[in-house]
């Protein structure tokens, strides 16, 4: 056995070699074999190699170039992501077969093997810690044994269970407690914690998704009792503020909200606008590290569903003490801000403050107000018209300027529940977002970046609010979706430079690998968040709008927290934070409290750096669970819907095309349902990939975005939130002829049935 040329072959791999390889490479006998293993081990001990997992090695210098760690992220159908732990590099696609033992949300490393396609592929050597501590299930038995089928399907895992079991009833929704992770040739063993449930319980559905995200549903007796200790503000906590109680201020919300953090004042100058933004002052009730502010930390943001909250301070904190509610005293910390005709912020101050809210105003009510000229409500809030007139034209100067930046507004639909007087779902539709919606954000993300850049020039450490610039390589790619439906990403001379240097690269392309030449134009094609704004003002009222928003969204990074300031892209600024929601978002109480300590002059940099990147991590991650419950509950709240009404025709459009299908969405309900190329029984059909639809092979038919379709309501699957529609009027799909399908796989086409 030379041990020489078995250093000098694995120096040359870019990835971990298994013993077998190596016995396979060099043609080695049993004895030769065990005598491998051996010298393996000693070498692995004195570090001329690292074992990265048991029987794979490497040389250290591979090591850092083969190996990456991250996040995985599986899917349904098996495989898997890996993000990395560095924001700025490509996710690592992970077959179903290289995923080891690894589940859904584990810490894990890769060993990135090879490119497929431009995309980097990697197998799991090794989970760095585990995520899922606790799983949500169906118990059922085998023979003598209970299981648990989980309920998310990227936990690819049955769990055998162990314990206490005699009063378990198939069926039930349990929560499990993972005792025993998976291993390559075992299954998870769990331990019942708690028995949620069965499915026709009307609440499961809200149990399981808390659950599964860890949310807490309840507050525990002593968090209780403590807040309800916590009382409004009295006579000598508000002389040592500055009293803003005269003044006309205002909050407005939404018709349900019940939690009202953040209240509005301006008064109208000769140079332009005095705009009060007055926030809810939780830091005052909630102290570091008391059990109420460590509860708070723990959930991390408040959680809304169609028809409840689960806030993240008691209710009645986040209710009564600390909402402001109108004609109540209330603390507050307010940022004055001196807003030029140009919208630019000339000058501005803190303080800490109490007011009492002239009025509760909706967003419904203020539009009336102003854009319908209802004549009952302007006389009903007379004293307060003409300052949201003056809201109105600062908001459109604000909105102007946040323009010319290059700021992105996405004004995607979103859905809102209507329920009728019995509480059941009456109807889905598009939810509103009117001039009093935009005049409440516009002023409240001017509030957020004068903080953000208040605590920066002072070198204060915070929470900052960051959207990092996107991954090239996916805009790359979006940029040539978008030219396939003639539109452009950038001005034109992004594309020229591309142009001409593909000239330059041409004549060594057959020598570079095609990912590479890939990368090499994404590196070099660079835009700006203008460009992006630009597309999105093409896309306004187009069918394909919805369609290449959503995938401009997927090719950005994921806004989140950072004790580190990278900047917000989407909104074009170098300073944003979170300082308007304290009562449902803790990173916003903790950058109250470091804008107070800057206010009285303390450094917190040095008693509060250590932990903000912690809270900024644990924040980032209860905001996505907490997104994810929502995004679910609305799922499974429009499959409910749509259960009932199975065998109904409906007018819609093709609101996206996939190689298998297209999805349609409903004009009379905001609801989207999937037809599969199955229920296109008058064709066989392919993907056009270039158009981004489907056509039909003899008769030329297709399936575009935008197209509009009769459907029908063909079957539901309520525990997978999944709707299925089936083109109205079509017979029963004919059975598939593989002879027309050998022939189109032969000549490259996607085609799918």
């Amino acid at each position: 056995m030379n041990t020489t040329s078995i250093l000098a072959f694995l120096r040359k791999q870019d990835r971990p070699v298994t013993i077998k390889e190596l016995v396979r490479h060099f043609d080695l006998h049993a004895d030769q074999r065990r005598g491998l293993k051996r010298w393996l081990e000693a070498q692995a001990a004195e570090g001329n190699l690292q074992r990265v997992k048991k029987n794979l090695y490497t040389t250290p210098r591979a090591a850092d170039r083969g190996l990456v760690s991250g996040r995985l992220t599986t899917h349904r159908d098996g495989f898997g992501f890996v993000v990395h732990e560095q924001k700025d590099l490509p996710d690592i696609f992970v077959p179903p077969h290289a995923l080891s033992d690894a589940v859904h949300g584990d810490q894990v490393r890769v060993a990135v093997s090879k490119k497929r396609g431009g995309r980097l592929e990697g197998t799991v050597v090794e989970v760095l810690s585990r995520s899922q501590e606790q799983v949500v299930g169906k118990v059922f038995r085998q023979g003598n044994r209970w299981m648990v089928s989980p309920i998310d399907e990227r936990y690819h895992y049955t769990i055998h269970l162990t314990g206490a079991t005699e009063d378990l009833r198939e069926g039930q929704i349990v929560n499990v407690s993972i005792v025993a992770q998976p291993k390559r040739y075992q299954s998870p063993v769990g331990r019942i914690t708690t028995i949620l449930g069965f499915p026709d319980d009307p609440e499961i559905q809200f149990k399981i998704v808390c659950y599964k995200n860890g949310i807490p549903m309840e507050f525990s007796t002593e968090i209780q009792d403590l807040a309800a200790q916590i009382k409004p503000p009295g006579i000598e906590e508000i002389k040592t503020r500055e009293d803003l109680r005269q003044e006309p201020i205002v909050t407005i919300d939404g018709e349900t909200a019940r939690d009202f953090d953040d209240a509005i004042s301006i008064e109208r100058r000769s140079d332009g606008f005095l705009l009060g933004v007055h926030i809810a002052d939780v830091s005052h009730y909630v102290a570091p590290g008391s059990p109420i502010d460590t509860e708070a930390f723990l959930r991390g943001t408040s959680v809304y569903f169609p028809d409840r909250a689960i806030p993240m301070l008691p209710e009645s904190l986040s209710n009564d003490v600390c909402s402001l509610k109108p004609d109540q005293d209330r603390l507050t910390l307010s940022v004055f801000m001196n807003v030029g005709e140009e919208g630019k912020v000339t000058d501005y101050r803190f303080s800490r403050s109490v007011i009492r809210s002239r009025a509760r105003m909706t967003y419904t009510a203020v539009r009336k107000i102003l854009i319908d000229q209802d004549p009952l409500l302007r006389t009903k809030h007379g004293d307060l018209v003409q300052r949201f007139e003056w809201m109105l034209e600062l908001s459109g100067i604000l909105t102007a300027k946040r323009k010319a930046k290059g700021a992105i507004d996405f004004d995607l639909p979103e859905a809102e529940i209507e329920y009728d007087v019995n509480g059941e779902v009456f109807d889905i539709v598009r939810s509103e977002r009117n001039e009093a919606h935009r005049l409440i954000e516009e002023f409240m993300l001017l509030a957020n970046e004068t903080v953000a850049k208040y605590l920066a020039r002072r070198s204060e450490g915070t929470i900052y609010r960051v959207h990092e610039d996107p991954d090239p390589v996916k805009v790359h790619e979006f940029a040539r979706l978008v030219r396939e439906f003639g539109y452009s990403l950038g001005d034109g001379q992004v594309e020229a430079a591309l142009l001409r240097q593909k000239g330059r690269w041409t004549a060594g392309r057959k020598r570079q690998n095609r990912s590479e030449f890939a990368r090499r134009e994404a590196l070099l094609t660079r835009y700006s968040s203008k460009d992006f704004q630009r597309l999105s003002e093409k896309l306004s009222g187009k069918p394909e709008e919805r369609f290449l928003s959503y995938l401009m969204l997927r090719s950005f990074k994921q806004a989140r927290y950072s004790a580190t300031n990278l900047g917000h892209f989407g909104l074009a600024t170098r300073f944003y934070t979170h300082f308007t929601s304290p009562i449902r978002r803790y990173p916003d109480l903790v950058v109250h409290r470091l804008l107070k300590k800057a206010l009285l002059g303390e450094a917190a940099r040095e008693k509060w750096q250590n932990e903000l990147e912690e809270i900024a991590e644990r924040s980032s991650d209860r905001e996505r669970k907490a997104d994810e419950a929502e995004r679910e509950i609305m799922k499974w709240l429009m499959a409910i819907f749509m259960s009932e009404r199975v065998g109904e025709e409906y007018e819609g459009f093709v609101s996206g095309v996939r190689q298998n299908g297209f999805f349609v969405e409903l004009l009379d309900h905001f609801v989207e349902g999937f037809v599969h190329v199955s229920k296109l029984a008058d064709d066989y059909y392919f993907f056009d990939e270039r158009a981004h639809r489907l056509v039909g092979e003899n008769s030329g038919k297709m399936f575009a975005l935008g197209e509009r379709m009769r459907i029908v309501v063909d079957k539901v699957d309520k525990d997978r939130h999944l709707i299925d529609f089936a083109p109205a009027g079509e017979a029963p799909a004919r059975p598939r002829v593989r002879g027309a399908i050998r022939s189109r796989r032969r000549s490259g086409s996607k085609r799918r049935r």
